[in-house]
């Protein structure tokens, strides 16, 4: 590896790994959902960070993929919406703090400074998405997201720690215990951008132009529509993504029906964590040695477990006993950290092998944009449990998508294949 590839490895090594840790504090499938069951008890609301998490921060890229399209260099296209998204970050949590004595007021300010650092955040990832697949070799990329996503699982560990200690501490009770904990994801994304702003680039020789908006968006219609591979492997993605109805709600399952005290909020958080850390090394080394379709496949085997176990799993309470259920169902948040570490892994890296180097921000915004409908899938099962559904019924419908998708995925191409054959064909 060259010096220069070295130094920007090791960067966006450090940006990916603190920006990991900094989401355990805030974990969309433990922290977050418990923090709103404080402020609220509607189950649509309580799915709806993740919700908007997901739509702020997929929404803009479309946009941003075309705007970047003149500039000779893509680190300023990161750098100046990711300097205000980290202030933000940084706020979240004193303000939180502030209100907490008035539940409906945190939340509306909770949800608007959350969603607005994630559409910062959506700006900025389009052009440093492009920055993953050009200054790092395929090969050093699929290491790069393993590593990374391996060392922010151990970090996490300690954070999943520290998360139950947090909460289940009787100075810091209700909304206070998690302000903290906003505060302290805020400063790990604040050392992510640190890390990141030591990354060097090279301006690109040739530079095209921003299309009229009008040609932009034909020229996306005409990537769908002629582009086989990518349409079936995001058709394949959204099918995966259904599993989300019930992600936020594993844990509101598992504290009000099967009665797990409020600790196991951290025990879970480092579950989610240790499944990430193993998947992240799998994945890393099948994307590296075998391609990002394997990873795409091995997604949609784990979106399917993991309705089946958190189904499977309060059945066999009587035979393990409270305390045996308990770790057991820390499976699933292992489960749903892999399934966290399968998008980057498998997906997005999957489009950067696929797409043209001339057409890379196109290609990515496209896919980000049109996998935003998968922002829907907690809204669904907030939905569904506020209209009477059984959790058997949620879990049922999280696997039935992913399982569909799953026979799809037999289809598609590995993205190396395809380079290989259009070299071939010069």
């Amino acid at each position: 590896m060259k010096s220069v590839e070295r130094r920007n490895f090791l960067s966006l090594f450090g940006d990916f790994t603190f920006f990991g840790a900094g989401s355990s504090f805030a974990s969309q499938a433990t922290v977050l959902p418990t923090f709103i069951a404080t402020l609220t008890s509607s189950a649509p609301v309580i799915g709806l960070s993740s919700t908007v998490a997901s739509g702020v921060w997929l929404l803009p890229q479309l946009f941003a993929a075309n705007a970047i399209a003149g500039a000779p260099r893509r680190k300023p296209a990161v750098l100046w919406p990711a300097a205000f998204g980290r202030l933000v970050s940084l706020a979240i949590g004193p303000f939180v703090l502030a209100l907490a004595g008035r539940p409906v007021a945190a939340l509306w300010v909770f949800f608007i400074l959350y969603g607005l650092f994630w559409l910062l955040d959506g700006v900025a990832s389009i052009a440093w998405l492009d920055l993953l697949g050009k200054v790092l070799t395929h090969r050093s990329r699929a290491r790069l997201i393993g590593l990374s996503q391996a060392a922010q699982g151990l970090a996490g560990i300690g954070a999943g720690a520290l998360v139950g200690i947090i909460l289940s501490s009787s100075a810091l009770p209700g909304p206070k215990g998690y302000a903290l904990l906003l505060f302290l994801c805020g400063v790990c994304y604040t050392l992510s951008y640190i890390c990141f702003f030591f990354l060097r680039e090279e301006p690109d020789a040739q530079v095209g132009r921003p299309l009229p908006w009008p040609a932009y968006f034909r020229s996306l219609r005409q990537i769908v529509r002629s582009d086989a591979a990518f349409r079936r492997a995001l058709g394949v993605c959204l099918l995966f993504t259904i599993t989300g109805c019930a992600t936020p709600f594993y844990i509101i399952h598992g504290l009000e029906n099967l009665h797990f005290p409020e600790v196991s909020v951290g025990i879970f958080t480092g579950a989610q964590v240790i499944g990430g850390i193993v998947s992240a090394l799998v994945m890393g080394r099948m994307g590296e040695t075998r391609g990002t379709r394997s990873v795409m496949r091995l997604w949609g085997a784990v979106c399917v477990c993991t309705p089946v176990v958190a189904w499977v799993l309060p059945n066999l309470g009587g035979p393990l006993g409270s305390a045996g259920l308990l770790y057991a169902y820390g499976l699933v948040f292992v489960l749903v950290g892999a399934q966290g570490n399968s998008v980057m892994a498998g997906f997005i890296n999957y489009v950067i092998e696929l797409a043209p180097s001339s057409r890379r921000t196109v290609y990515i915004g496209c896919a980000n944009t049109l996998a935003s409908l998968s922002v829907f899938a907690p809204l669904l099962g907030g939905w569904m449990l506020s209209a009477g559904a059984s959790w058997p019924a949620l879990f049922a419908v999280a696997a039935a998508g992913p399982l569909v998708g799953l026979a799809f995925s037999l289809r598609i191409v590995e993205p190396r294949h395809r380079a290989l054959g259009a070299l071939a064909a010069q």
